[in-house]
């Protein structure tokens, strides 16, 4: 039987359905196993106390196997027998999933007219063997027995769709979502900011898919440029952070990237120091409890908690930064020392706030002091929670 685990440090969230407008039947913790009955819509279904339950796939780690339910089965689930079939790519670019659904992660692309052999079917999609792995492609957008399947878009997303060569553009907002696909239901991968350039290679339903980390992402075009003509850039994004959302989400940063200015000033000058054990008494910090009281400030309200603890509240929010080079005032840098952080997510066990584009304030010690950005393995934008 398939199993997940969670991976999420501060535990996982058990619901009575696939979302996460299901109230919930309990949590739970880290790094904990559990079976799966079957996966659908990115939620993976389990035995909870003797009731049904179901758990967000996102923040689990999955072992194969076959699931009992259909929808997107993670590459091992119940297939229908159409293996061996022949099926012939019928959209101009057709993405590859590591599973049966469009939650799931593109491996590569077909091209059109490329032939494939199917080695099972489930929910409308069809495994097939890509590069020496398991990939699955929609079954809308190929065509067996000679016969259309009446698919014309480019990849496994519904919805009208236009391609072409690669585009340029730029980004005319803040901060601008990237999504898994084309709308706001997707997951966010990563954010661009105002001025950022992009090129893109589809354009679906005012959606722009467009090349991001190595993969492709989808951005709302209502906040770009392209072509050489301006698009509209009033309201608030469908594509994530536009319009007044943007502009409060950067105004929060700079506060608290003020905020650590005078923190930092007012430390150094009354001989603050260092301490985990009393950080939040006067006279005292470390890390994670000087980034508090410096997005306090701002609006957001982290807690008492760890640099690990915050770097997931940004994730979980999607407050995440593609690079260094997009960082602006307020944004939070989090690394990976060398003492125990084996068992943390992504090792995280320090972090700094950037006062701007290239310098940081950092409380990791006495006296707290400012330096470059360095090279963070996670950068969170905390103005996301407000």
């Amino acid at each position: 039987m398939a199993k997940a685990t969670v991976t999420a440090s501060n535990g996982l969230n058990v619901r009575k359905g696939p979302g996460t407008s299901y109230s919930k039947l309990g949590a739970l913790a880290y790094k904990t196993t559990v079976n799966v009955l079957g996966t659908t819509n990115g939620w993976h279904k389990i035995n909870y106390s003797g009731q049904t339950g179901y758990i967000c796939s996102q923040y689990t780690s999955y072992s194969g196997g076959q699931t009992s339910s259909g929808g997107s089965s993670s590459g091992g689930g119940t297939t229908s027998s159409s293996g061996g079939s022949q099926y012939t790519v019928t959209a101009t670019s057709l993405n590859v999933r590591k599973g049966a659904g469009t939650s799931y992660g593109i491996l590569g692309q077909l091209s059109s007219g490329t032939t494939v052999t199917a080695l099972g079917e489930s929910s409308g999609w069809l495994k097939i063997s890509f590069k020496g792995q398991t990939g699955w492609i929609s079954k809308k957008y190929t065509k067996a027995g000679g016969s259309s399947s009446g698919g014309s878009g480019s990849s496994g997303s519904s919805g009208s769709s236009s391609s072409a060569k690669a585009k340029t553009g730029k980004v005319t907002t803040a901060a601008l979502n990237v999504r898994k696909g084309a709308g706001t239901s997707y997951g966010i991968i990563g954010t661009l900011n105002n001025g950022d350039s992009f090129s893109y290679t589809q354009e679906s339903s005012g959606w722009l898919k467009i090349s991001y980390k190595n993969g492709t992402g989808w951005i709302s075009k209502k906040y770009t440029t392209v072509g050489g003509g301006s698009s509209s850039g009033s309201g608030s994004s469908s594509g994530g952070s536009g319009g007044s959302a943007s502009a409060k989400m950067k105004d929060a940063g700079q506060k608290a990237a003020n905020k650590a200015n005078a923190l930092y000033s007012q430390y150094r000058s009354e001989g603050w120091t260092y301490s985990q054990a009393y950080r939040s008494s006067k006279g005292h910090y470390d890390c994670s409890s000087f980034c508090h009281r410096c997005w306090a400030a701002a609006g957001v309200n982290f807690g008492w908690g760890s640099s690990e603890g915050e770097a997931l509240k940004c994730y979980h929010a999607g407050g995440t930064v593609s690079s260094v080079n997009n960082v602006i005032p307020g944004d939070l840098l989090f690394y990976h020392t060398n003492w125990n952080s084996g068992t943390r997510w992504k090792g995280i066990n320090h972090v700094a706030i950037a006062v701007s584009g290239s310098q940081r304030v950092d409380a990791g010690g006495t006296p707290v002091k400012k330096t470059g950005l360095g090279s963070p393995v996670y950068i969170g934008r905390p103005g996301y929670l407000l």
